[in-house]
């Protein structure tokens, strides 16, 4: 991920976009696409490090991108402390009225399908096409898990209700050791 967010930061097109600090944030925190593009500046303590995450970002057809009062489940309302090189990142940033990441040109809200895009070319210039933005939510929840953080936290984290949701689709399964190996040797010759 840290080779990722380097080569993120080369390519013209990713931050023409603002793709590299976007992918950041995402790393920084799991958010959902909607939640992290629905953020504005009020949901931000730098001096605190947190973000309060209560909305999200959804196209309704025939109204165009709307910012929803509310996330995607209850459990997606949380405040989130943020690590220090993410506030550094976000300090950098313009502080001006509106989303956090605005619509690339247009400003005001972005359209989810097409940031999602822009991620998605993005990664691919960079080399990664595997990767896509649930990956980055993948990522943090393997990383929480690897530090020996609880089910409980990592779903926290995610905005999941169900431990058992993120520890089934959200952590990535890693080399365990059953027992199985020890008991089957006795099939050996």
């Amino acid at each position: 991920m840290r080779q990722l967010r380097a080569l993120l930061t080369y390519d013209l097109q990713a931050i023409d976009r603002d793709v590299p600090d976007l992918v950041d944030l995402m790393l920084a925190t799991g958010l959902r696409i909607g939640e992290a593009t629905a953020l504005h500046w009020e949901d931000i303590d730098l001096v605190k490090g947190t973000i309060n995450v209560q909305t999200t970002i959804h196209r309704i057809r025939g109204e165009g991108i709307i910012l929803s009062e509310t996330t995607k489940t209850d459990a997606g309302q949380r405040l989130l402390r943020l690590p220090t090189w993410a506030v550094a990142m976000l300090d950098r940033r313009d502080r001006s009225d509106g989303p956090v990441f605005p619509a690339p040109k247009k400003g005001g809200l972005r359209d989810s399908s097409n940031t999602q895009a822009h991620i998605r070319d993005a990664v691919r210039n960079a080399g990664f096409g595997w990767i896509t933005s649930h990956t980055l939510r993948k990522t943090v929840a393997t990383t929480m898990d690897e530090a020996g953080l609880s089910a409980r936290a990592t779903a926290d984290q995610l905005g999941h209700a169900q431990p058992s949701v993120t520890q089934d689709v959200y952590v990535g399964r890693k080399l365990a050791d059953t027992g199985a190996a020890a008991a089957l040797e006795a099939f050996g010759f």
